[in-house]
């Protein structure tokens, strides 16, 4: 794996992976369209993670073509770029939260609650970001963009 840094990895300390880098570049790429759809739709409780896709799919894209781990970089991809519509939405999951923990008289249970459904949207987030990174990584393959990895040059 490549992402680690420091000594034997072959990447000087404090340098991105290419995973990394890749995942990045998805994940920022996406999160302005995301906010964007979210907020042309008018919707307030309701958040798609759409754009996260296409995210994906230049981080899947940008790994297969220069040899970096396809699944990993549009994984994180989607994180990053769910991040975006979490920060947009963390008010409306600490309200479920309080509900929840109201309901059952646990007040302590808030936060717990809070911390796991966030840990499902941020999760969520990371499928579609998976999905257009294995489409993105297919694009690449079909259309002979890939560069020839060292073992093979």
């Amino acid at each position: 794996m490549e992402s680690r840094t420091g000594p034997g990895s072959g990447l000087p300390p404090g340098s991105l992976s290419r995973t990394w880098q890749y995942a990045l570049v998805g994940g920022v790429v996406s999160m302005p369209l995301t906010l964007a759809a979210y907020w042309s739709s008018g919707a307030s409780d309701y958040f798609s993670f759409n754009m996260v896709v296409v995210g994906g799919l230049i981080a899947g894209f940008l790994a297969r073509r220069y040899s970096a781990d396809v699944s990993a970089t549009s994984l994180r991809a989607g994180v990053i770029g769910g991040l975006a519509g979490y920060v947009w939405i963390a008010p409306t999951i600490l309200t479920s939260a309080e509900s929840f923990a109201d309901a059952w008289s646990f007040a302590p249970a808030t936060w717990l609650l809070f911390v796991v459904f966030s840990a499902v949207v941020v999760g969520t987030a990371a499928i579609p970001g998976l999905v257009g990174g294995l489409v993105g990584s297919w694009v690449c393959g079909k259309t002979g963009q890939e560069t020839p990895s060292a073992a093979s040059a």
